[in-house]
């Protein structure tokens, strides 16, 4: 019936996700409190549906809607199914662009007046069906369709059809006359008319509508009339109006009569002829032989229903006889009752059968029983043959039925449990059979059914659907499940038939978890899971034969991850849209049609990877590319974050849509590549504050579109303006082109890059940077954490493409700090043209290293054919012991092989110069003793696989190599050395040198092991905060003086301690020049005095001294001293130093 399907077009409606700012035919938006439906996405048209309860008395609806974000929509529609209303509006003013209204406008509503524009050609009979009171109608005189009279009631042009009558119309006695004009009564014409008793129908009257909910559905009218003296097909008996003479066309709703006899020589009653009327008990059906679709319907008082002897089955070719489901709604029926002579049917014990019992055609509503057994004889359950029988609460399907048409169990909401038995023989089901069965809440489908559509609308209690092993199963239509709101589980117990699922069809169940789906499956169509929130897993067979993933078939879901199945061909616009949690999708070589809209907003999605073997798609570092990488298709939004934003570097061009609606992107640089930027490319990105360009040409306006509805950025004459919010960056070099560009000056600001010292720097982020070039000349370069600019602190998070090509030739070593995330194309290779470098050494000190951290392995840059490594292969690259396979796992390099279809390792891989044992520095000397200090942690000491220490004197008990730092002072003179010590692991006394610490290293053999190397220290935490004598010589080597803040420098060489004045260097240039990554002695001592240190390491290699001495004395020392430095010239027994050792003298 009309209602039920009405429902079933509203919830599809509903089912649509309202996405923002995202549309598709059919979906619900809502602006300024009025709700509408998108007709077309395509043509930017609404429909009316209806108004939020907050607006009250008249409401104009608006000709043109804008969503403040994207799209104006032009409103050409009114009308459409439940939830929406206008529940407080008294009056309607239409807008000229409306062109039709359709069932159900303004839902709710207790209308006085409506406008009818001359534009408006086409009014359902229906569009006043859900009105609480109907207006009266004012036609604009030029609309070609439509007219109206004084007392606002509706009819054609020409005023032969009456298409509607208001309300609060002027009655006489409560008697409405037609006007003799009319010819023709539609639907409602007669809605809810305030008082109306009775219709006098025009004499020459020549066709009234009939079917739900015919023309006169008041409740009021007890009896109809005709005009004497024209020519009618039409007549009245007792108040009742029939047609020829043979049909009951229309019963009066309020006419009050308990036993009804239709009149001799009627044959027929119309669809919903006899319908809601409360008084009527019994009916007599006298000669009538044709009934059609509800003929009686919601007449809660009748008991019993007797059928004529003459009455046949229907007879499609004649149209005659009876019309399956003309019987509804009445649930107070407790028996059929058909003559013996009938020919066609039967009854036994009240239910109703067809002569040969093969057909049931109704079932008793208010039968006695719990359930009820469908005898063996049974082929087919008759339309609605169980609606409305509320006492049973289960029902058993033999095998012998074979036929279930519309709506058979409709209404029985008691029932509990179905069971189709097997072998079964269904093999489809009519629309709604099992609606309303709010208390069902597990089925298990007949293994021998081909399709299933709304079979259990609005079974709100159903959890599990099982379909069994073998089914038949070919496909699930659209809308199929959206109301079963509790559906949990649809499980396939085996092999199945299933080629398509169909719109909507399991749309907005937030229970359902998961889906394995058939291999035969080939087509799951428009918003098919759209908002299964809880639907983290969906399982394909390795062979599946689906084929296309249509528009918003999993939106709004809680997938992970998703493998598109290997047939797939075509992935539809908003596919995945607002799928939180996806994180990777994997695309084969078969996907050759992505909607560039399909993975809107999904927020955490950062890996689009496809097949090598895709002839349409390519991918690098998750990003959607064109084959030849040239164009970037989709930018996965989960790739966007707060520093830095990076694209491939082979792109030219920005494709259509590539970032739209990407809520989370904040800033992005434009690789030197791009000329072009696509529609809507970088549209409804309301947080993108910075863009970056580092392009060798300024891209040219032209090529970034700017019309309506296609802009690439948008201007705020449809979405809120992004020009005034963001930042351009661009190089130096090309900011004239930018300043003078009328295009480019709309932008909130644009900024060249900056330089500060030596470095050139260029902002990515509000807080980031990246290192454009260096002319740097230090030996050792530390990459800064940190840049002033404009009184900012900038955070230095990217090494540039060939950042190090002008860099003097002085610079050794380059210090990488854990600031740096990205490097750049050939970022160290100061020769770029032979692929050489003076940069012997990089040191990196991040602990956990990723492929995206240098460009060649985030942007499969060896693809190329040409060697883009980062650094030269002189260059040796030193990490953390403990980072050395990670980093060799997450920089290794492969490349495709198309020939032999698998990856190979590429030519260009440089992991084998990747180390963590440092050897060959300037800061290893083969000396007892030594100076030493470096920019980052250091570690002395090692365990081998076995934890069995390296370098380790066993004789000794101690490491090969000790480092020391100052302790207490003695006297004026002497300094008590102490291995340093940091407080915690007492393992790594002696060896554990934190940054820019200078020590003195001991060699306890005299001399360093032929294999000694030292490593990056991992504790990353420590700072020596010891009163330090030895000043740290790091980044280069430094000339020092005779004196430096008030103390006395000295040096070591030669394994003693001098003075810096009486150095030969400085004697001859006023200065000393210490290596880098050595360190010097700076202290506070007498004139003339000695310098003693002492080399305190307990009770493993004593006491020894290290003696100051000037030029005349530096090659030996024959005096003794005592422990407080004081110079003893004849010893007695005691503790004393003498010849750089402790000694005992007894």
């Amino acid at each position: 019936m009309r209602q039920t399907k009405l429902l079933l077009l509203a919830l599809l409606f509903m089912a649509i996700p309202t996405g923002l700012f995202a549309y598709t035919d059919g979906q619900i938006v809502t602006f300024n409190g009025n709700t509408y439906r998108v007709i077309s996405a395509t043509d930017n048209t609404l429909c009316f549906l209806g108004t939020d309860d907050s607006k009250t008395g008249e409401l104009e609806i608006p000709s043109t809607v804008s969503d403040k974000v994207d799209i104006i929509f032009t409103v050409t529609q009114a009308g459409g199914p439940a939830p929406y209303y206008c529940r407080n509006i008294t009056s309607i003013k239409l807008p000229e662009t409306i062109l039709s209204l359709n069932a159900d406008c303004f839902r709710g509503a207790s209308l006085e007046s409506i406008n009818i524009p001359k534009n408006l050609t086409s009014i359902n009979e229906h569009a006043w069906s859900s009105l609480q009171k109907v207006p009266k109608q004012t036609v604009a005189p030029d609309n070609p369709v439509f007219s109206s009279d004084t007392d606002g009631v509706l009819y054609s042009k020409d005023g032969t059809v009456l298409r509607s009558v208001p309300s609060n119309v002027t009655l006489t006695g409560g008697t409405y006359t037609v006007n003799n004009n009319v010819t023709k009564i539609t639907n409602t014409a007669f809605r809810s008319v305030n008082n109306l008793t009775k219709i006098v129908f025009p004499m020459n009257l020549a066709e009234v509508s009939t079917g739900y909910p015919t023309i006169a559905p008041t409740g009021t009218i007890t009896e109809f009339a005709i005009a004497p003296g024209g020519s009618t097909p039409y007549s009245v008996i007792d108040g009742v109006l029939f047609k020829d003479n043979k049909e009951l066309i229309l019963y009066p709703r309020a006419k009050d009569t308990e036993r009804y006899k239709v009149p001799d020589g009627i044959e027929s009653i119309a669809s919903f002829a006899i319908s809601y009327n409360n008084n009527i008990e019994d009916i007599e059906l006298n000669q009538v032989t044709n009934l059609e679709k509800s003929s009686l319907y919601a007449l809660p008082y009748l008991s019993s229903i007797t059928l004529t002897k003459k009455i046949k089955k229907y007879d499609e070719s004649t149209q005659k006889g009876l019309t399956e489901g003309c019987f509804g709604a009445c649930s107070n029926v407790k028996k059929f009752i058909v003559p013996t002579e009938n020919t066609d049917f039967m009854a036994e014990d009240g239910v109703m059968f067809s002569k040969d019992k093969k057909e049931l055609y109704f079932y008793p509503p208010a039968k006695e029983g719990i359930t009820y057994e469908i005898p063996s004889t049974v082929t087919t359950l008759r339309r609605v043959a169980f609606q409305g029988a509320n006492k049973l609460t289960s029902m058993n399907i033999p095998v012998n039925v074979e036929n279930i048409s519309d709506e058979v169990f409709n209404g029985m909401k008691n029932l509990e449990t179905v069971v189709f038995a097997e072998p079964s023989k269904i093999k489809t089901v009519g629309d709604f059979i099992f609606n309303n069965c709010i208390k069902l809440k597990e089925v298990t489908l007949p293994s021998s059914l081909t399709s299933i559509s709304s079979a259990f609308l609005n079974c709100t209690a159903l959890e599990t659907i099982n379909v069994p092993d073998g089914s038949k199963l070919g496909s699930i239509r659209g809308s199929a499940f959206t109301t079963n709101t509790s559906l949990k589980a649809f499980n396939f117990q085996g092999t199945c038939a299933l080629k398509e699922i169909g719109e909507n069809a399991f749309a907005n169940l937030k229970d359902l978890q998961t889906f394995k789906f058939p291999k035969s499956v080939t087509s799951i169509k428009t918003n098919a899971f759209s908002g299964c929130s809880s639907m983290a897993t969906v399982e394909f067979d390795p062979d599946a034969d689906i084929l296309s993933i249509g528009s918003g078939a999993f939106a709004d879901c809680g997938l992970t991850s998703f493998d598109v199945p290997k047939k797939v061909q075509t992935i539809g616009r908003e596919a995945f849209r607002n799928c939180d949690v996806l994180t990777t999708v994997n695309v084969t070589e078969t996907t050759t049609s992505i909607s560039p809209e399909a993975f809107k907003r999904c927020k955490n999605l950062t890996a689009i990877n496809v097949s090598k073997k895709n002839t349409v798609y390519s991918s690098v570092d998750g990003y959607l590319l064109s084959k030849d990488k040239e164009t970037l298709m989709i930018f996965p939004e989960g790739k966007a974050n707060d520093k830095f934003t990076l694209l491939p570097p082979s792109i030219k061009k920005i494709g259509d849509y590539a970032f739209y609606d990407c809520q989370k992107l904040k800033n992005v640089i434009i690789p030197n590549k791009v000329i072009s930027i696509g529609k809507r490319a970088f549209g409804l990105c309301p947080n993108l504050n910075t863009v970056t360009f580092l392009c060798d040409q300024m891209i040219d306006p032209d090529n970034i579109n700017q019309a309506t509805n296609d802009m690439s950025f948008d201007n705020g004459s449809q979405a809120a303006d992004m020009f005034g919010k963001i930042n351009v960056n661009v190089r130096q070099d090309r900011l004239g082109d930018y300043q003078t560009n009328a295009f480019y000056q709309k932008f909130k600001s644009i900024s060249p890059s900056f330089t500060e010292g030596t470095e050139e720097y260029i902002a990515v982020s509000d807080n980031d940077v990246d290192l454009l070039s260096t002319s740097r000349t230090d030996h050792t370069f530390v990459l800064p954490a940190k840049v002033t600019r404009g009184g900012k602190d900038y955070n230095v998070s990217l090494v540039g493409d060939y950042a190090f090509q002008n860099a003097g030739n002085s610079v050794k070593e380059v210090v990488v700090k854990n600031n740096v995330k990205y490097i750049g194309a050939q970022a160290f290779v100061t020769d770029i043209a032979h692929n050489k470098s003076t940069v012997e050494n990089v040191f990196f000190i991040e602990s956990t290293p990723t492929k995206e951290m240098l460009s060649t392995t985030r942007f499969e840059l060896d693809e190329t054919g040409t060697n883009y490594n980062e650094f030269a292969p002189t260059t040796k690259i030193y990490v953390k012991k403990s980072a050395l396979g990670a980093y060799q796992t997450a920089w290794s390099k492969t490349v495709y092989d198309v020939a032999a279809n698998l990856n190979r390792r590429s030519d260009f891989d440089f992991t084998s110069q990747i180390d963590y044992r440092i050897k060959g520095t300037p800061a290893l000397t083969n000396k007892l003793y030594s100076t030493f200090a470096r920019e980052f942690d250091v570690d002395f000491g090692d365990v081998n696989d076995s934890g069995h220490r390296l370098f380790w004197n066993a004789a000794r008990n101690c490491p090969e190599v000790i480092a020391f730092t100052s302790g207490e002072k003695i006297g004026n003179s002497i300094i008590r050395m102490q291995s340093i010590s940091l407080g915690e692991d007492i393992s790594k006394d002696g060896l554990y040198v934190p940054a820019n610490t200078g020590v003195v290293l001991k060699a306890v053999n005299g001399s360093l092991p032929s294999d000694f190397y030292y490593r990056i220290g991992e504790d990353d935490k420590w700072s020596y905060s010891g009163d330090n004598i030895l000043k740290p010589v790091t980044v280069n080597a430094k000339d020092i003086v005779a004196t430096e803040n008030g103390n006395t420098n000295f040096y070591i060489s030669g394994g003693k301690a001098f003075r810096v004045s009486q150095a030969q260097q400085f004697k001859s240039g006023g200065k000393l020049t210490i290596g880098v990554h050595k360190a010097y002695i700076n202290i506070d001592v007498p004139a003339g005095a000695k310098l003693s240190l002492l080399f305190d390491d307990g009770e493993t290699t004593g006491i020894e001294s290290l003696n100051a001495a000037d030029a005349a004395t530096a090659t030996g020392d024959v005096t003794y001293y005592n422990l407080n430095g004081q110079r003893v010239t004849k010893p007695v027994k005691g503790l004393y130093i003498h010849n750089g050792k402790k000694v005992i003298v007894k």
